[in-house]
């Protein structure tokens, strides 16, 4: 095979990843140098136009690599704070849940046994209440003298007698339960005044337990979104800088140092 044959082949190749496209650009570049050495200069200049091209080449792939890798630095930066946001829902969901039905939990058993409590005081207070009241000292005289009267056979006045006690009995017995009534009406409204304050405070109590899981859970979010904010922050600073630095080392070279060599070589054999 020719030399110029060989020169075309080493030219024509075509790397096809960036690893590739380096160690090329490295035979390539050893090429031009050595065709300079040797004063094939149209094969040298050949040679640093293809560098030139490949160089480029490598710098498109390259940055296409990085904006692939930062894309998808960025997706899972995404995808980790979302799995994160979705379990960080669901444990408070499940704590709240459960502390809503622990709290109801509590409350009908406190319910229940109010319940239970205010029908047993209610049945104390109508067996400790006597529902006839002692018989007063003018019902005990009006006996008396019924008795007395019966004893001296003189009934149509007992009988009388007897009429005003009964009318008499009557008015106290309804005077009784009134007052029995209203005795067991206000003592059971004093106990239901009292379930009542203690019923509110567990609510209350409750609700303050709900406002506190809220607002730590608020505050927990806050330091989660807070936390995907500083991670996603730093990602595009690094990138940033990873970018600037791509920029920099793909950043074409003046080519003076070169031109210079390929002179004091041409110069040099002129003589």
């Amino acid at each position: 095979m020719s030399q110029q044959a060989q020169d075309s082949q080493i030219l024509n190749k075509h790397p096809q990843n960036v690893a590739e496209l380096e160690e090329y650009i490295e035979v390539i570049s050893e090429h031009q140098l050595n065709c300079e050495r040797q004063g094939k200069y149209v094969e040298a200049e050949l040679a640093k136009n293809k560098v030139r091209e490949l160089k480029e080449e490598l710098a498109r792939k390259k940055k296409d690599e990085i904006r692939i890798r930062h894309l998808n630095e960025k997706q899972d930066v995404e995808k980790a704070h979302l799995e994160e946001f979705n379990q960080f829902n669901q444990f408070w969901d499940q704590k709240m849940l459960e502390f809503e039905q622990e709290a109801m939990r509590i409350e009908n058993e406190l319910i229940e046994r109010q319940n239970a409590e205010f029908a047993s005081v209610q049945e104390e207070l109508e067996k400790a209440i006597p529902y006839k009241p002692k018989q007063s000292s003018e019902v005990l005289n009006l006996i008396k003298i019924e008795e007395n009267l019966a004893k001296q056979k003189n009934y149509i006045e007992a009988h009388q007698v007897q009429l005003k006690r009964n009318q008499l009995e009557k008015t106290e017995n309804q005077q009784w339960m009134n007052t029995r009534n209203e005795k067991i009406r206000k003592q059971l409204i004093l106990l239901k005044q009292r379930q009542q304050n203690e019923l509110n405070a567990l609510r209350q109590r409750i609700n303050s337990g709900k406002e506190e899981q809220r607002k730590n859970r608020s505050i927990e979010l806050e330091r989660l979104l807070q936390k995907y904010q500083n991670v996603k922050k730093e990602l595009e600073v690094q990138q940033q800088m990873e970018n600037l630095q791509i920029e920099k080392q793909l950043k074409p070279k003046n080519q003076g140092n070169s031109n210079s060599k390929f002179n004091q070589t041409k110069s040099t054999r002129m003589h």
